[in-house]
């Protein structure tokens, strides 16, 4: 059997140091070590490492965590700020270690969004292979056709593009107050908007409820909290993810 190899920098990134590309920099200036000795190669034989350290900070293994965020409308998932766009993570506490999201909501969307320090585990949540729900509400303007008043395990063609697993359930049918839930898988970009502006819809308010077993509830506009870890473990072992695992 051969030895099993990995990333280096996916082993820093994991332990919440940086990115994987910050520390693909601090291994090619030397500011990494392993088993005392300064390491600049990209891959490393995971039996060999006994030790490593970043800036003479020895790593440590991170326990998996998991957050609930309740995203305002008005701010990016994504650290990158463009024009006059505001980046979710600037309403996070600061003493919350470096987190990554599970998926995106656009700017005008709010609602529940997941959070990790494991980047490993916040892929396997968005893998739409995974088949891992969820949900939204969402109120409409427009018309509410027949044919995607009750849409269960639908498959729509938009512009090319496949959209897989779409249920569709009318809860209101009101002159411009209505109201629908929506469950998905895949989470596509602007898979919602997509879906109901083919169905002639427009969205007047998007809000994301639940991701898997995890529900907004009375989460607060920009407020975050940690999910038990009695509860993670429960539901890491109910998709398969291995809580004890660490990527070394």
């Amino acid at each position: 059997m051969k030895n099993k190899l990995i990333r280096l920098s996916k082993i820093i990134s994991h332990a919440g140091v940086c990115s994987r590309k910050q520390a693909e920099v601090l291994i090619k200036n030397g500011e990494v070590m392993i088993n005392d000795r300064i390491f600049r190669e990209f891959v490393v034989e995971v039996s060999t490492i006994k030790s490593i350290k970043v800036k003479e900070k020895v790593l440590n293994k991170q326990p998996i965590k998991l957050w609930l965020f309740n995203k305002p409308i008005g701010y990016v998932s994504s650290n990158k700020e463009q024009y006059s766009q505001k980046s979710l993570f600037k309403l996070l506490p600061k003493n919350l270690p470096r987190v990554v999201s599970v998926g995106r909501l656009d700017i005008q969307t709010q609602g529940l969004m997941i959070l990790t320090n494991n980047p490993t585990l916040s892929s396997h949540l968005e893998n739409p292979k995974n088949q891992i729900k969820r949900k939204y509400i969402v109120k409409v303007y427009g018309d509410i056709p027949t044919s995607c008043e009750n849409l269960t395990e639908g498959e729509i063609l938009i512009n090319g593009v496949l959209y897989r697993n779409v249920n569709l359930k009318v809860l209101t049918k009101e002159l411009n107050h209505n109201i629908m839930e929506i469950i998905l898988t895949e989470g596509k970009n602007r898979e919602i908007r997509n879906i109901l502006n083919h169905f002639g819809l427009r969205v007047k308010k998007l809000v994301r409820i639940s991701f898997g077993p995890f529900e907004l509830n009375k989460l607060k506009d920009g407020e975050v909290s940690e999910v038990k870890k009695s509860i993670l473990k429960k539901f890491l072992n109910s998709i398969g993810f291995d809580y004890e695992s660490y990527i070394r």
